[in-house]
């Protein structure tokens, strides 16, 4: 199924059944987007509008940003769920005999990389999306800058998201090297998205001020 193309009632029913997926990653997914959207209306409010004429370069570019990221965003909700099944899946391998054990152990493993992936990329996806509110921050039309201090605070929650997801499939993981490599991605990208967070509340607090 893609989860994409259901209405907004029916994606909430489908996150409330008694089932797993979608979960936390998917709504992060849907709520990044989400974000994603409300830059694009900040930066079409901006473009054309009188006395903002000097905003419109930052403004088209961050909108191909928002664009681009909110569909690629859709894909990543569904990845999501397929990534938590072949968890799933991969679990219930037999595993009786050591050949069983042994292959059951690799699907297993394998599945949980993908599983931390999908997440981490969700992060870097929060990151490249933020980092250009902070241009609707700066340039944006003052009229709707609640809407980018909404974005703002919606991918600060979808980071937390994503690394909560993350780390529940690591506690799994045996490859102590890859482990390490996403933790240290994860702070990196922790730390840009805080930044550039702080930056978009100071701005928007002095331009309303």
């Amino acid at each position: 199924m893609d989860f994409c193309t259901l209405p907004v009632k029916d994606f909430l029913k489908k996150v409330a059944e008694k089932s797993a997926t979608p979960g936390g990653g998917a709504v992060g997914a849907v709520v990044a987007a989400l974000a994603a959207s409300l830059g694009s209306m900040v930066a079409n409010l901006t473009i054309g509008k009188k006395g903002y004429e000097d905003a419109e370069g930052h403004m088209e570019s961050a909108l191909e940003v928002f664009e681009s990221e909110s569909n690629y965003l859709c894909d990543l909700m569904n990845r999501d769920i397929q990534a938590f099944d072949q968890v799933m899946s991969a679990y219930k391998l037999p595993k009786t005999t050591d050949d069983e054990k042994s292959t059951r152990e690799m699907k297993v493993q394998q599945a949980l990389k993908t599983a931390i992936e999908v997440p981490f990329d969700l992060a870097r996806r929060c990151k490249n999306i933020i980092v250009n509110v902070e241009r609707l921050a700066k340039w944006g039309n003052s009229n709707v800058l609640s809407d980018a201090e909404s974005a703002a605070h919606l991918l600060l929650a979808v980071y937390r998201i994503a690394k909560a997801n993350v780390m529940i499939n690591m506690k799994s993981l045996k490859d102590p090297d890859y482990g390490a490599w996403i933790n240290d991605e994860m702070n990196q990208l922790e730390k840009q998205i805080d930044a550039s967070y702080d930056k978009i509340i100071e701005i928007i607090g002095k331009r309303n001020g």
